[in-house]
């Protein structure tokens, strides 16, 4: 009886054997870039396109999406724990309270009560005398140093009005020991007192060295109230212990219950931010791919003119030959781009490492591999 003759087993396709060794080789191989390219199937270039453009980026998205608003007060309060303190206690003792509705802060009286009026928030352009007599919707004054600790605005207008407006008032320094106004007299110290501002549609705090003009920290750009859920502002700095308000004295409440104040602010700045930051996210993400794509079609662009001289053994490629060396060399600079962007953070030195790698891979390549030859 005749024997079954058994079915010979298929390898790889050796086309497609010779594109995935040539793409693993070209990672470190200049001449394996130039074969693979060559004979390789187009849409293999623009998968190499896809990765070196995709893999750098991965960096810049996580620092994105890890950006914490409240970072400018994580490590150090310049007493700001204290003023809020005392800010959400008088605001609470007074029945006051802001509240976002559909990303737009509202400023009631009489929160929560019958009574409960909104009230608008203020337009310094329409007071000659606002700047001139340094006014603010709330300030909190150190009984032991005399001096201003903390300025609260609750202002209106649009972001150019609001923009001059903190120009005024930063322009406006105090005597150290004392409120008045300082005669600019040599020698005079002069400082600043902390700065909350409050509008419909953003928050801004700036904070400053003590005894001193000297800006300590700004809270991010960008703050918006769109995240914000509706409840009183005052009621959630205040928390579980919105009650103690009627039971302690202002000090006694401010000294054993500021740092809860505090940490329910960094979550307040935390949630402005996140409209923006889904915005800057995707934005800044999106223009880094281009920037990345743009790059190694430059270089592509690159290669086909060094490989125009008469005595270039490679003068035969065309642009989109050349365009395909570039997008198969610019693989393994993007893995070098997004470790050292990751050991540098994401910053800005990361984000232009893949450029820096990249350009010198294809310009070595170049000078290298696709050199002319020289007829003695």
């Amino acid at each position: 009886m005749a024997k079954k003759l058994k079915k010979a087993k298929k390898g790889m396709n050796p086309k497609a054997k010779f594109t995935l060794l040539s793409s693993f080789k070209g990672l470190i191989s200049n001449q394996a870039v130039i074969d693979g390219s060559k004979d390789s199937p187009w849409w293999v270039a623009l998968i190499f396109l896809a990765f070196s453009v995709f893999i750098p980026l991965i960096p810049i998205y996580v620092q994105l999406s890890t950006a914490d608003a409240s970072s400018y007060i994580s490590n150090y309060y310049y007493g700001l724990d204290d003023q809020l303190a005392h800010f959400a206690y008088r605001m609470k003792s007074q029945g006051v309270d802001f509240v976002a509705e559909g990303g737009t802060l509202h400023w009631y009286e009489n929160y929560g009560t019958s009574q409960q009026v909104e009230r608008q928030f203020i337009n310094p352009k329409e007071d000659e005398t606002y700047f001139i007599e340094r006014k603010c919707e709330f300030e909190y004054t150190n009984t032991i140093t005399n001096q201003f600790d903390a300025k609260f605005y609750f202002w209106t207008g649009s972001d150019a009005d609001i923009i001059e407006n903190v120009n005024k008032i930063t322009a406006q320094t105090y005597l150290v020991g004392g409120k008045e106004i300082p005669s600019g007299a040599v020698g005079e110290k002069v400082y600043m007192p902390n700065i909350v501002i409050f509008t419909p549609k953003t928050m801004a705090v700036q904070v400053y060295k003590a005894n001193s003009n000297t800006v300590a920290n700004t809270s991010f750009g960008g703050l918006d109230w769109f995240s914000s859920p509706k409840k009183g502002l005052i009621e959630r700095l205040l928390g579980d212990n919105a009650a103690k308000v009627d039971t302690m004295s202002e000090y006694e409440f401010v000294n054993e219950y500021r740092s809860s104040v505090i940490q329910t602010f960094k979550y307040i700045n935390i949630e402005c931010y996140l409209n923006q930051k889904q915005k800057t996210k995707w934005s800044n993400t999106g223009i880094y791919a281009g920037i990345y794509a743009g790059v190694i079609l430059f270089l592509g662009l690159m290669v086909f003119i060094l490989t125009r001289g008469k005595s270039n053994p490679y003068k035969f490629l065309n642009v989109w030959e050349c365009e395909k060396i570039s997008m198969w060399g610019a693989a393994s600079p993007a893995i070098i781009g997004t470790l050292l962007s990751l050991i540098f953070g994401g910053n800005s030195i990361g984000q232009m490492a893949f450029i820096l790698v990249v350009s010198l891979r294809i310009m070595w390549l170049s000078m290298k591999q696709l050199r002319p030859v020289y007829q003695q």
